[in-house]
């Protein structure tokens, strides 16, 4: 049934969908987005908010302060692009060689919305509501560095949401989880070293490429034969990079690949085995082995009781059809660095169909029918937490 704040959302709706538009236009990538942080900072501004630019690079932090004492709730939305040559078709697509795959131009045009209209409300709230636009969610380096610069530190939230658009979910379902929602990611590196020398005379050196291929292989056998068959684990070798010519042994070969889990304890599991794995092989062929990661976010958990709560002010926006749990996604999120710190809630927002292309694809498109939805849900939580 709608009511006041639906009506409000309708009538900003025409230049949320501009803004978003915009926005995927002219993407940026990860602690680039000078650009896109400006736009957000100048509406804040507009609306009355205390505005925080440069925050962990180029993260911007909007503060809704009402003046009565309350709980505060950070709100979260990731601003980067990745680096995909769009291929949509859209008369708005992008032609800069970056693209907005992963629906975070959405992301920002639903957190900003929310804030312009709770702007407008706070004689219904008591209590602040920050508004966090994270950079470089791609690459997970964004909460981290926005943590770092103190962003939760100088406003110290009670509860911290955030959600992501989801395409392979339909318009109108809500996907919240009481428990794991995305896994960990880890980038790592791999240097295996041997020693350089003549192609024709490899009993004069130690070849660092067949000592790849046999980490490789060995590497393999982390996940199969050490994870739990019932736990979830991904170890992918997706690049290889060594040697200079056909006739020359090389000194060292670079592995990078990836790690996913479901849980903290198998993620650690599977980094301390591959290190074990790489090193072990690597000796045993008189080469050696240097492991190390370089980058990564732990598993994104929701907290039972904000998921629970979250359910029910999702159930009440009009428009949404169905609210429940969804499975487990693997990719990864930096989200959950924000969640690791305070009870937090993270949900996926359906915005098409399965038969879209999937993020991250050069053809990907979502349903802009899902951005009034995510508005309102973000303001009824606050209007309904900070409930004056």
């Amino acid at each position: 049934m709608s009511d006041a704040v639906t009506d409000q959302v309708a009538e900003a709706l025409p230049g949320l969908i501009e803004l978003r538009r915009d926005l995927h236009q002219n993407p940026e990538l990860g602690f680039y987005e000078t650009r896109t942080a400006g736009i957000i900072s100048g509406r804040l501004n507009a609306a009355g908010l205390k505005v925080r630019a440069e925050v962990g690079g180029t993260g911007v932090v909007g503060v809704l302060e009402t003046g009565r004492a309350g709980p505060t709730l950070m709100i979260r939305a990731d601003m980067d692009a990745l680096p995909v040559e769009e291929l949509s078709g859209l008369p708005f697509a992008s032609s800069n060689g970056q693209m907005h795959a992963c629906g975070h131009d959405g992301h920002i045009t639903m957190a900003l919305g929310a804030a312009e209209l709770l702007a407008r409300r706070t004689d219904d709230l008591s209590g602040t509501l920050v508004f966090v636009f994270q950079p470089a969610e791609e690459f997970v380096e964004g909460a981290k560095a926005m943590i770092a610069d103190n962003v939760m530190a100088d406003h110290a939230p009670d509860r911290v949401i955030g959600l992501h658009l989801w395409n392979q979910y339909e318009t109108g379902f809500v996907g919240v989880n009481q428990g794991t929602v995305f896994a960990s990611a880890d980038q790592f590196e791999l240097v295996i070293t041997g020693k350089g020398g003549h192609g024709a005379l490899p009993h004069t050196a130690i070849d660092p490429v067949v000592i790849t291929a046999q980490v490789i292989s060995a590497l393999q056998t982390v996940v199969s034969r050490e994870i739990p068959p019932n736990a979830m684990g991904v170890l992918t070798v997706g690049q290889v990079i060594g040697g200079t010519a056909p006739n020359v042994i090389a000194d060292f070969v670079t592995v990078r690949g990836t790690i996913r889990a479901y849980t903290s304890e198998i993620r650690d599991q599977i980094i301390a085995a591959a290190k074990r794995t790489a090193s072990g092989v690597a000796e045993t062929m008189r080469g050696s082995a240097e492991f190390r990661l370089l980058n990564g976010a732990p598993p994104v958990v929701n907290d039972p009781e904000v998921a629970a709560w979250l359910t029910g002010i999702a159930g009440s926006v009009p428009g949404v059809e169905r609210v429940g749990a969804h499975e487990e996604v693997p990719v990864g999120d930096d989200m959950a660095e924000f969640i690791n710190r305070v009870p937090g809630c993270y949900f996926l927002l359906g915005a098409g169909d399965p038969e879209r292309p999937p993020h991250h694809n050069a053809r990907f498109v979502f349903d802009e029918g899902c951005l009034p939805l995510g508005v309102e849900i973000f303001a009824r939580a606050a209007l309904d937490y900070l409930a004056k």
